[in-house]
């Protein structure tokens, strides 16, 4: 969940629901992974959330949880919110109640393909023999692409995107996509500032000014 409302509810159904899934999930589990199958406008790369918490313990289970969990792109969170009542994110919810926690994500454009079902249950396996819960050696993965700063490309034109990127390296200067007006010209080219790994790009065609074309990720050290 990317608004997550786990303090006193309000009356709406929203911070009603998310503040029943604090009482009955979050605050009763031992561990936690938020799982994301990726947004109707989005096209992902595969990849996990390290948020780093600051409590050295639990960030060492975190470290380990998603590196058993297995995608090889690692995004590194140390700036969350630190309140319990205003944590936003449902993997920061039970982070600060110190129950470690990750985000994975997996999918594109609102879709279900086998493949991506298939990284999210035999990671949640992995990490399930990792914390002992099922029998076997969990496998770490070793030589994961570590993310710590994300870059987000907007349009500064409303029109019809058309992308060029899903998942891939990005070079200083790549176009990685272009918004046309109705008459089919390019009125906005859409290129990465820097070299930088490819997150995610918007998968729909409608696009405002404003709008989110693409985030990409500067590679930083490996956990």
């Amino acid at each position: 969940m990317k608004c997550f409302y786990p303090g006193k509810p309000d009356g709406t159904k929203t911070e009603r629901a998310s503040w029943l899934i604090t009482k009955q999930v979050v605050e009763r589990c031992d561990y936690l992974i938020d799982y994301h199958g990726g947004d109707l406008d989005e096209n992902l790369r595969p990849y996990s959330y390290w948020p780093k918490s600051g409590n050295d313990r639990q960030d060492a289970v975190t470290r380990d949880m998603v590196l058993a969990f297995g995608l090889d792109t690692i995004i590194v969170w140390s700036d969350r919110p630190l309140d319990p009542n205003a944590s936003r994110y449902l993997d920061n919810t039970a982070a600060t109640r110190g129950k470690p926690a990750i985000a994975v994500e997996a999918g594109h454009a609102g879709t279900v393909e086998p493949e991506d079902v298939r990284v999210l249950i035999s990671g949640t396996f992995n990490v399930m023999r990792y914390l002992k819960m099922l029998p076997g050696q969990a496998t770490m993965i070793e030589h994961p692409v570590s993310i710590g700063k994300i870059d987000t490309m907007a349009s500064d034109r409303s029109g019809i995107f058309y992308r060029w990127l899903r998942g891939s390296y990005v070079e200083q200067g790549m176009k990685v996509g272009h918004v046309a007006n109705y008459f089919a010209h390019t009125i906005y080219e859409a290129q990465a500032l820097a070299a930088r790994v490819g997150l995610d790009i918007c998968a729909v065609p409608s696009m405002k000014k404003g709008d989110t074309v693409a985030n990409i990720g500067k590679i930083t050290k490996n956990p």
